[in-house]
């Protein structure tokens, strides 16, 4: 989305993250055996693709750079079976039609408002209060709250979008599906769930509020510029008097002490003719409705036209600038310090760093018994990194998950057993799990086996987030999904209506290193 296209520190730009998103959603929607298979196939040979481009070349692949050579295969992949456009391209098209669209929308209703004030009928001065009132003090305390808003937004990075921005992203959104009449159904859908999504994660949600929030300063800036143009115009070009009255009784001198002021940040680089009415000009121009405006003297009368000029410029159009600027640093800070190191990017390095296995044949005298260990698996490539995981398994299917089984499902993922957990027995066991597991210092990837055909209760999501609390932050925790027990393994796949319930629940917790997967859709 967005508008800085200079150089950033960041391998990654606002495109690469939507198409990013874009490509994990279109596989989220791939849960046939049959499917699975194909993406862990495709996503190894990418990596194997990545190694070989690197060979003699220095440093191994970082993730970034796996990740960005993933997003690239993939586009290539989509270009050749399609000519339209891909998500973040159209993203990146239609904003910077937006950053066109707000100033001149500004301008236009800066034009216009002050064209309604300057409706002069010559037969009285209009007031400055007015004008003030309208054009700076209201522009003033939209600007208190925005700092306030800031602030807060600075301090709580994970911040949901404010009221304005709310606004601004669902007009992005219409303007989006107009455009995207032309392709089909099922990429247009995969569009707006990937602006969904993007919108809904919570790690995204400070870096995607600037380009937004520089939209309202364009509209802004658009605005005090066309306001600033329509006053200077009609103070060239017709007799316009300025005057002030107040039915509070306030003396000239008191106004000319509040008007300089408001002057205090031009007036020590403007002559004090410009800068402010002296207060000999600003008695002058005091209005009593009695006496009327004919003992008024000109030189009185026009003597505010630039005061007011250089406070609108001053208090409507500099900040809106300043913020403009703290827009773009901030989206480029906001890139540079981009982690995509939430649950989701884990699952996809795994499968392109897991080596695609096969199982021998079994011995003779090994038929019918246990299901082979890693020592049966055949790796047909090698390089890839494997992750110790703690398994997390409910009393009730604990003693039916026999080592050998569990290490043959975690090495399909490119894992290794590190240790069995029993729990779901009672709460005073649970409580004892989470404070080992808080005191220990290893701190391993989880995987809790959970029986889908059983929606998750309450109790379970408040295991959830109380193992979160004795986690590292960005322990990744995977709850990995198995269908109703058979007679002779419980290791049976979970239907994907199963699946889709727990992924609701799930994602209310609001934890972008927490994923739902099926540890045996992958044969």
């Amino acid at each position: 989305m967005f508008c800085y296209t200079g150089r950033m520190k960041s391998p990654w730009r606002f495109q690469d993250i939507i198409d990013l998103e874009y490509f994990l959603h279109q596989d989220k929607g791939r849960t046939s055996p049959s499917e699975l298979l194909g993406i862990q196939e495709r996503d190894r040979q990418i990596y194997l693709d990545i190694i070989a481009s690197k060979s003699g070349g220095g440093e191994a692949p970082n993730r970034d750079l796996l990740l960005g050579g993933w997003l690239q295969a993939r586009r290539e992949e989509e270009e050749a079976e399609s000519n339209s456009l891909l998500p973040g391209r159209l993203t990146v098209e239609i904003y910077a039609k937006l950053r066109l669209l707000f100033p001149a929308l500004g301008i236009l209703v800066g034009l216009g408002a002050g064209l309604s004030f300057f409706t002069y009928t010559g037969t009285a001065p209009l007031n400055v209060f007015h004008y003030l009132a309208a054009f700076v003090f209201l522009q003033l305390a939209i600007l208190g709250l925005l700092a306030c808003s800031l602030l807060v937004r600075m301090r709580k990075p994970s911040q949901p979008p404010s009221l304005t921005a709310g606004l601004l992203i669902g007009l992005f959104q219409t303007v989006a599906r107009r455009l995207l009449a032309g392709i089909s159904a099922e990429k247009r859908n995969s569009f707006q769930a990937t602006l969904g999504i993007i919108k809904g994660k919570q790690h995204y949600s400070s870096l995607f509020f600037w380009p937004v929030f520089l939209l309202v300063q364009l509209f802004a800036i658009g605005f005090n510029a066309g306001l600033l143009a329509i006053t200077l115009y009609k103070v060239a070009s017709t007799d316009i008097a300025f005057g002030w009255q107040s039915t509070i009784q306030f003396s000239a001198e008191a106004i000319f002490h509040f008007v300089r002021v408001l002057a205090l940040p031009w007036s020590w680089c403007v002559s004090p003719a410009l800068a402010y009415p002296s207060p000999a000009e600003v008695e002058g121009s005091r209005i009593i409705l009695k006496d009327g405006i004919y003992h008024l003297a000109t030189l009185n009368l026009i003597s505010w036209w630039p005061f007011l000029c250089f406070a609108l410029l001053t208090y409507g159009l500099l900040p809106r600038i300043l913020l403009l600027l703290l827009a773009v640093s901030r989206q480029t800070r906001g890139l540079a310090k981009l982690q995509l190191d939430q649950a989701v990017f884990d699952r996809l390095l795994v499968r392109m760093q897991t080596p695609r296995l096969s199982t021998q044949a079994e011995p003779e005298g090994r038929k019918g018994q246990d299901a082979p260990g890693p020592e049966h698996l055949v790796e047909e490539d090698v390089g890839a990194t494997r992750t110790g995981v703690l398994v997390f398994i409910p009393d009730d299917i604990f003693d039916r998950c026999p080592d050998t089984e569990l290490n043959r499902i975690l090495a399909l993922g490119g894992n290794f057993l590190v240790k069995k957990i029993r729990f779901a027995e009672d709460y005073a066991s649970d409580r004892q799990i989470l404070a080992d597991l808080a005191a220990s210092e290893r701190k391993n990837a989880i995987l809790i086996l959970m029986e889908a055909w059983m929606p998750p209760i309450t109790d379970f999501l408040v295991f959830l987030r109380d193992l979160r609390q004795v986690s590292a932050r960005t322990t990744v925790i995977r709850i990995g999904l198995i269908g109703r027990p058979a007679p002779a393994t419980v290791f049976t796949p979970a239907s994907p209506g199963d699946i889709k319930i727990w992924q609701q629940k799930t994602d209310s917790l609001g934890d972008p290193y927490l994923c739902i997967e099926n540890p045996i859709s992958i044969p």
